[in-house]
């Protein structure tokens, strides 16, 4: 995922050219510049996180669906899963507003949960320093032609009621989450987060 973060010192794949001059003989500026090309070349084949894009639709072919996104939400964070089993909740795409007070949220994660798992049990609980509760049993609906469930929890921020409005769409072995979280009385942002979800299409 495209963070900002701090990350602990480590040892850089290309070291600093020594203080010695780095030929010993004249070098045309052809071959300097393809000695520079091939040093680069080893300083980013290292993986990076996918850029960061504020388009009006998101689409994913390696997870096959795509959605609109809310206008005036931008896109903060963005990641690609690998191949494999996903054993661990991972988000693909988070979009925030700030338009609103609170500022509103709207995630799309995905992961690969056990058949026995109680998805109001694992979405209840304390995240991002709110304690959710859920209101209500889960409201069947569909995303895409796809079997859903809305979770609907409550939590507060201080004095600020919010809510938290996820959608579980099962595809095989694989569950996504759409999550809204956004201030209880801000029923703009609460219509954004379900249009985007209401706009959801599966590619395959």
């Amino acid at each position: 995922m495209k963070t900002r973060r701090t990350s602990p010192a480590r040892k850089r794949p290309c070291v600093e050219p020594p203080c010695r001059p780095l030929f010993s003989h004249p070098v045309t500026l052809s071959s300097y510049h393809l000695v520079i090309l091939v040093l680069l070349a080893g300083c980013t084949s290292r993986p990076r996180a996918p850029a960061l894009e504020d388009g009006a639709v998101y689409a994913n072919d390696r997870e096959g669906l795509r959605f609109l996104v809310p206008d005036g939400w931008s896109q903060q964070a963005k990641a690609d899963v690998p191949p494999g089993p996903v054993v661990k909740e991972r988000v693909l795409v988070l979009y925030r507003t700030f338009k609103s007070k609170p500022p509103a949220s709207f995630t799309l994660s995905l992961a690969d949960l056990p058949e026995e798992t109680n998805l109001s049990e694992y979405l209840a609980g304390p995240s991002v320093g709110v304690d959710w509760h859920l209101t209500g049993p889960p409201e069947p609906i569909e995303v895409g032609g796809a079997a859903a469930r809305r979770f609907v929890l409550s939590g507060r921020s201080g004095n600020q009621p919010l809510t938290r409005e996820v959608v579980a769409v099962p595809r095989g072995a694989r569950t996504y989450f759409f999550s809204g979280n956004f201030g209880t009385a801000d029923k703009a942002r609460q219509e954004h987060v379900r249009g985007a979800v209401a706009s959801v299409r599966w590619l395959r």
